[in-house]
């Protein structure tokens, strides 16, 4: 009767560790099914997503329209670094009339006002940090903390 005694408990041992097992088995293919460990979960998932993000650069952007009648408005956009004046303008939500040309996007209009309203030599000029850009909108990217200012005029003048 001995013998059967240890028979069953080795059975039953047997089965304990195969179920043990079996758990282990299914709590891997689940961790690995998420696509990681619980360790992912710590620091690292946060530093991962702040590598992701692209840094951010904030501009200012003025609208003087006041030669064409209109009014003078100021923004505050935010950008991904790498954006352009041309993209700092249209993030200010501005109805922006713009066509491309061999220098870039050229902005025909902004808010209705559009070059030749006042005169053949009326139009949209830009300036960044109070200086007038060598490259055309789209080409001159945006550092943190510029100006921008677009300016209507009715007169070309150097």
């Amino acid at each position: 009767m001995r013998n059967l005694a240890q028979k069953n408990h080795a059975e039953k041992n047997l089965l304990t560790r195969l179920a043990a097992g079996a758990a282990a088995v299914a709590l891997a293919l689940t961790v690995a099914a998420c696509g990681g460990t619980p360790a992912a979960t710590g620091g690292d998932a946060t530093s991962d997503a702040g590598q992701e993000q692209q840094a951010a650069v904030e501009a200012t952007v003025e609208i003087d329209a006041t030669a064409g009648e209109g009014e003078l408005s100021s923004y505050d956009v935010e950008l991904v670094e790498g954006s352009t004046v041309y993209d700092a303008l249209v993030a200010t939500g501005a109805d922006v009339n713009a066509s491309d040309s061999d220098y870039g996007m050229y902005v025909q209009g902004i808010n209705g006002l559009a070059g030749g309203d006042f005169g053949d030599m009326s139009g949209w000029m830009f300036e960044v940090n109070g200086e007038m850009a060598e490259v055309g909108c789209s080409q001159l990217e945006v550092a943190d903390g510029d100006v921008i200012t677009w300016t209507y005029v009715t007169e070309f003048t150097e």
